[in-house]
């Protein structure tokens, strides 16, 4: 206190800091109240990676299989890619097995395409480069398994009634060799399928040319 300075109440002093300690409580309280915006989450495949419409691909639910309607082009489409490109050398009896394994949803010229049923095809014994081929995948418990995620008409057409439709399927193929860990690659092959006299559909053709690690003999 300045000398010849009147004096001021203790309460003034202690009320301006007091005001302001409360005024910026206030204020932090209000910014604390206030919700943080969300952040923004994306899905999708990782890098580098091709998909069609439908699931993350890494971590999508395949499909279901099981009973098939044989009337509807998508079900069929997973079903049949499932069962031919799904190999395990430990227990199959060669390399031309899926082909066998699916050929009731093959047409008779695509399956004749793949091999299916021409004497000699590689089987139980193999022979050849794709018999050797497949004794080594024998050896190494080499087998590989296909789910698919989901299924689109290539181009978002849906080519139905025409009694041809072309789907591009996301699928996801895991091969394991031994105990080791399963590899997961990602593709999106495309199958053209065609309606049949009885009103079930069949797979005519496939373009596999994104499919990473085919079955043997493919």
């Amino acid at each position: 206190m300045i000398r010849g300075e009147p004096a001021r109440p203790v309460s003034m002093l202690l009320v301006v800091p007091m005001l302001l300690v409360v005024l910026a409580g206030c204020g932090t309280l209000d910014r604390a109240a206030d919700p943080a915006p969300s952040p923004s989450v994306t899905t999708g495949p990782p890098p580098g990676a091709s998909q069609a419409p439908g699931p993350p691909l890494a971590t999508a639910t395949a499909l279901a299989t099981g009973e098939v309607d044989r009337t509807n082009p998508a079900a069929v489409a997973v079903d049949c890619f499932t069962r031919w490109q799904s190999f395990d050398a430990r227990t199959d009896s060669g390399p031309s097995a899926g082909v066998e394994r699916a050929r009731d949803c093959l047409t008779e010229d695509f399956a004749a395409s793949l091999g299916a049923g021409a004497p000699g095809a590689p089987g139980a014994a193999g022979g050849g480069a794709d018999g050797q081929a497949w004794q080594d995948l024998r050896a190494q418990g080499a087998r590989s398994q296909v789910s698919v995620l989901a299924t689109t008409p290539l181009g978002g057409i849906d080519t139905t009634a025409t009694g041809r439709v072309v789907l591009q399927l996301n699928v996801r193929r895991e091969s394991t060799t031994g105990n080791e860990a399963p590899v997961a690659a990602l593709s999106t092959p495309a199958l053209t399928l065609l309606r049949q006299d009885d009103g079930t559909w069949r797979v005519a053709g496939a373009d596999l040319a994104s499919v990473a690690g085919d079955a043997p003999g493919r």
